[in-house]
């Protein structure tokens, strides 16, 4: 099992860095206004993502790339429980937020 320190700062600086790219691209082109509501949503959807890693699963592996879809889930169906953005604009900002996510890993690769 990998180290739970590892595992936590993961989830902390994943956690503020998906709530705060969704935050911006949502409140950019669909005027939501609510961070609290996307850092939370993001650190809860990370916990479960980012299960994998505790066992030593590599992200692009069959299980972790099924955590990494069960947290984009968790993401918008909290996402919409705020109440200020429709299931659709939250289907479109919870797919910007990963689109912006894998390009930046992409590059750095």
């Amino acid at each position: 099992m990998a180290g739970i320190g590892t595992y936590l700062l993961s989830l902390l600086t994943e956690g503020v860095v998906i709530g705060m790219l969704f935050w911006a691209i949502t409140y950019l082109t669909l005027e939501s206004t609510s961070l609290s509501g996307a850092l939370r949503a993001a650190f809860i959807a990370e916990a479960v993502g980012n299960l994998p890693y505790l066992f030593g699963t590599p992200g692009l592996s069959p299980p972790g790339i099924a955590m990494t879809m069960i947290a984009a889930l968790i993401f918008w169906r909290l996402i919409i429980r705020i109440g200020e953005l429709t299931p659709f604009k939250a289907a479109y900002g919870v797919s910007m937020t990963y689109f912006v996510l894998v390009a930046l890993v992409a590059c750095n690769a």
